[in-house]
């Protein structure tokens, strides 16, 4: 009898410490298919300290961003789960950027507060959000894999032996996001 409520108590003591995963839910249901957000890279290396990614606006108006985003998991019930950044931390931004019509713009993304969280061979998106001059909201993601050895075979392919800043720490700015270069078509 003492084995088994032993037993119990590990079990209890084991699975009390696992921290339950908060489900991603959407906070904008409204999408634009004229604006487009993904990442340069397909793949991310696990260590990696920011992601790099585009926006794309194919409308006649203007719109805007702001630099706060989360970091989604994809888990194995194929459902998007918030990663964690250890000690809770707020984003408070004032920093408006713009998009023009018909224009694309680059932006990175510090990941570096989930660089314990990271796993290889999982999916990840950055999920962020844009609005219009009415106030419209549109949320949108973009998603990469953390895989090193494709990260490295990728960043290979893509610079042909010139030197990637995409690991370059004195290239990665302080803060959480950066906007990287603006390019009217």
């Amino acid at each position: 009898m003492k084995k088994i409520i032993l037993l119990i108590l590990c079990f209890v003591f084991v699975f009390s410490g696992c921290e339950k995963l908060e489900k991603a839910e959407p906070y904008y249901t409204e999408t634009r298919e004229d604006v487009v957000f993904g990442t340069q890279y397909e793949y991310c290396f696990t260590d990696e300290g920011s992601v790099r990614c585009f926006w794309e606006n194919k409308s006649k108006e203007s719109f805007y961003f702001h630099d706060v985003f989360e970091l989604h998991v994809l888990d194995d019930d194929g459902e998007w789960y918030v990663v964690s950044k250890g000690d809770e931390v707020t984003f408070n931004t004032n920093y408006r950027h713009g998009i023009d019509p018909e224009s694309e713009t680059s932006s990175r993304y510090s990941i570096s507060l989930y660089a314990d969280e990271l796993k290889s061979g999982k999916t990840y998106r950055i999920s962020t959000y844009f609005y219009d001059d009415n106030g419209n909201n549109y949320q949108v993601f973009a998603e990469f894999l953390c895989d090193d050895k494709l990260a490295e075979k990728e960043m290979s392919e893509t610079t042909d032996g010139i030197f990637n800043d995409r690991t370059d720490p004195e290239s990665i700015e302080g803060g959480i996001f950066e906007i990287i270069d603006e390019k009217d078509n």
